[in-house]
């Protein structure tokens, strides 16, 4: 059973943007992390996700993808977040090696990674946000 790691601990709204191109990754991992508490919006690359954060909407964190079809990629998106909302971490992916130039643009998990994996990293990072907002 996947822990429910919001729900009880948290009565806040946690809003997840997940960022993959593979429809089927991003519908397993989304659900997923509905299943634990948090409320999920999805894009297919970076560019729906960069304008769903030009929107104003709420985005406590980002899960993406860092290979995706489309001019931008996940690194690409990481840094944009970096520099203009630093307060959103974001937890990269890719089946391939870290990238070098991975740095304090965000945190990363390879893949193939396990789904119970997924949901400690995203629950211990949006906890230690929480921590440092105020």
């Amino acid at each position: 059973m996947l822990p429910k790691p919001f729900v009880e601990a948290d009565p806040a709204p946690k809003y997840v943007l997940v960022v993959e191109d593979d429809a089927v990754i991003r519908m397993v991992i989304s659900e997923l992390l509905r299943e634990s508490g948090l409320f999920v919006i999805e894009a297919a690359c970076s560019a729906d996700a960069i304008s769903y954060l030009r929107s104003g909407a709420p985005v406590n964190l980002i899960f993406s993808d860092i290979q995706m079809a489309g001019p931008l990629d996940g690194l690409f998106l990481a840094r944009h977040v970096q520099a203009k909302y630093p307060a959103i971490p974001v937890i990269l992916t890719s089946g391939s090696a870290q990238p070098a130039g991975l740095d304090a643009a965000g945190l990363f998990i390879r893949k193939p990674y396990s789904l119970d994996r997924v949901v400690a990293l995203v629950a211990q990072t949006l906890r230690a946000t929480d921590r440092f907002i105020t």
